[in-house]
């Protein structure tokens, strides 16, 4: 019988694009059966949760139990006013222990303020796993959302990052909201999402959304989103922008 050249799991004939879209979900599905099967393997139920709730972070999870438990640098290219979209399940931070579970599933602090301080600085230095050590030496690695706002008030200097708060309205987020500022928001469960967690807010667009980069949701990340309803899921606005005097990577 005819093989499809591509992957023999599709039939013959289906075209390559649409061969590799079914491949994509068919490497998914059997590694989200391996993880099933493997379960007995995971001693935090909630990386299985993850890999149920978002298909994109089912590879870290199937690859989890043998993994290392340790970090990576940040190899990707980063420039000074450009955010990266980064999210808690990285495996090249996802696997560190921080606040007590895999930084996969509590790391939502960490990785929203690394997004900023890369594009704050255009360093590759301040990865999620290098701020989640930082924010546990400061005692800072707690309550629902795995990190406590005091360390953005009270600890960025070291970093280069000025930060300033604001109470969350839809008035003051657009109006603080400018080049070379960004917001971090710590979000209530229920509102973005389920669970407590951070985000942080880029830019406002043109017909006056926001862009949200949220580490813990791509569909959370890839729609515009109202001022009013992001203002209205916290009560402070954390603005970090670049301190006086502070080098730059492009400096």
């Amino acid at each position: 019988a005819e093989v499809n050249p591509v992957d023999a799991r599709v039939a013959a004939g289906v075209g390559e694009d649409l061969t590799k879209r079914f491949a994509d979900q068919l490497d998914q599905d059997e590694k989200l059966a391996k993880i099933a099967a493997n379960a007995d393997a995971y001693e935090d139920t909630g990386l299985l949760e993850l890999a149920l709730s978002q298909p994109a972070a089912i590879d870290f999870v199937a690859a989890y139990p043998k993994a290392e438990k340790t970090a990576q640098p940040y190899d990707d290219e980063v420039t000074k006013g450009s955010v990266p979209q980064l999210y808690c399940w990285d495996e090249r931070w996802g696997n560190v222990d921080y606040a007590g579970a895999p930084l996969a599933l509590t790391g939502s602090g960490p990785t929203a303020l690394s997004m900023a301080c890369l594009a704050l600085t255009g360093s590759a230095d301040q990865t999620p796993a290098e701020l989640a050590e930082a924010i546990t030496s400061a005692d800072a690695a707690e309550g629902d959302s795995g990190m406590s706002g005091t360390f953005l008030e009270n600890s960025l200097g070291d970093l280069g990052i000025s930060c300033s708060t604001y109470t969350s309205n839809a008035d003051n987020l657009t109006q603080v909201l400018d080049t070379g500022t960004y917001l971090l928001v710590e979000a209530k469960a229920g509102t973005l999402t389920d669970a407590a967690h951070w985000v942080l807010v880029v830019t406002e667009n043109a017909d006056g959304s926001v862009v949200v980069y949220d580490p813990t949701s791509p569909e959370v990340s890839s729609r515009p989103w109202d001022p009013g309803t992001v203002a209205a899921s916290c009560e402070t606005l954390y603005a970090l922008t670049l301190a006086d005097g502070a080098e730059t990577e492009a400096e």
